[in-house]
């Protein structure tokens, strides 16, 4: 009898054991298939609110897709093949920026940036960047308009500035950009200002920004904060502060007032300013992007890094360990280079982050509900 219970008792464990199971099995099914049911062009297509609609979105992604959302990657080549195409879809990344690597002719990079967006398409991801660096495009080069070296543009007179920007706006379009990284907002950096006047600056980067919303394309500001200080050395945080909130800050704070909001991030530098932050690069500083930039400031737009690479080699550290630091700090978009090696070890890096919550999940969705707000702005559809 004692053997009969037992054998009983252990059948009914079996079965609700089962039962339980299954039920964890279906749960786990119907949630796979109410995020599946969701799409993301219905979605943009509604009629409800932007807010409304990163909410809705946000609900239905998974942390992969998430995850893949703080990254913009460049890739090898100047044609999209299954290699390229599997990276974009296996780490479902937030876009891809071009190089001078990736542009032959203004046809191939029309084709180039094509195969981006319907391979994006496909795997049913979000919108994705497709971006060029602008200033960066050897002169050499006969796929764009000849744009003056920085320094040069900044000598123009306004009408002519404006000009050029229409055009270049109108250019990039045409091909498939929809992210264009700049103007610049540095003062008297070579090569990369277009003036040493704050007032001036703001003026032509304003009249610039204009042209691009016009023509359906998002920018972003270089370089916050300095890229180069020269001699300059501080004691304290506030004198240093208020050093460059009369230089490259001042410039930065007027574009954060007049800018329309969500049609434009800011790009970190890697410079370190010791008197703010003696441990950290600005790109992964707290007291540089959530105290100055966000609070002093006012800005709540994305927060992209310049190449995590160079940050992680001036800081010394692993590449996947910079791009959390940096994530944790504030930063909303990490730019990775084209080494596969690299994505990888970033992707890994952030993932197991949030997975052991050294990036929080109320970090995450702040991050991703920043990217998804300016995704889903009426102005710029794919």
């Amino acid at each position: 009898m004692n053997q009969f219970l037992r054998r009983a008792l252990c059948g009914i464990a079996l079965i609700v054991a089962a039962v339980g199971t299954t039920g964890c099995q279906h749960e786990s099914q119907a949630e796979q298939e109410a995020v599946r049911t969701v799409s993301y062009r219905a979605v943009m297509e509604s009629n409800k609110p932007v807010p409304e609609k990163v909410n809705t979105w946000l609900g239905a992604m998974s942390r992969e897709d998430k995850v893949g959302q703080l990254m913009i990657i460049s890739l090898h080549g100047n044609t999209l093949g299954q290699s390229q195409k599997d990276v974009i879809r296996k780490y479902r990344v937030s876009g891809v920026m071009l190089t001078n690597e990736n542009i032959h002719n203004k046809n191939q990079v029309k084709a180039f940036n094509n195969d981006i967006m319907q391979t994006a398409m496909t795997a049913s991801m979000v919108t994705p960047y497709i971006a060029v660096n602008r200033d960066k495009v050897l002169h050499t080069n006969d796929s764009f308009l000849r744009l003056p070296e920085p320094n040069r543009l900044g000598q123009l007179p306004m009408e002519r500035i404006i000009n050029l920007a229409t055009r270049s706006a109108i250019e990039m379009h045409d091909m498939g950009f929809n992210l264009v990284i700049g103007p610049n907002a540095n003062l008297g950096v070579p090569n990369v200002s277009y003036t040493s006047d704050p007032t001036w600056a703001g003026y032509m980067d304003l009249a610039m920004a204009e042209r691009y919303q016009i023509n359906q394309m998002w920018f972003g500001y270089n370089y916050f904060p300095a890229v180069t200080l020269g001699d300059a050395s501080f004691n304290t945080a506030d004198e240093a502060k208020n050093y460059l909130n009369n230089n490259d800050v001042a410039v930065f704070k007027r574009l954060i007032a007049q800018t329309t909001a969500n049609t434009y991030m800011l790009v970190m530098s890697h410079i370190q300013i010791p008197a703010i932050d003696n441990q950290h690069l600005a790109s992964a500083s707290k007291p540089v992007i959530q105290d100055w930039l966000r609070k002093d400031l006012g800005y709540d737009g994305i927060v992209m890094t310049d190449r995590i690479d160079v940050g992680a080699l001036q800081a010394n550290q692993k590449i996947g360990d910079y791009a959390v630091a940096s994530v944790v700090a504030g930063s909303d978009l990490i730019l990775v280079d084209a080494d596969t090696v690299h994505i990888d070890e970033v992707h890994r890096a952030l993932t197991q982050a949030v997975a052991n919550g050294t990036i929080t999940n109320e970090r995450l969705n702040e991050a991703v509900k920043r990217i998804l707000s300016m995704k889903m702005q009426a102005q710029i559809q794919q």
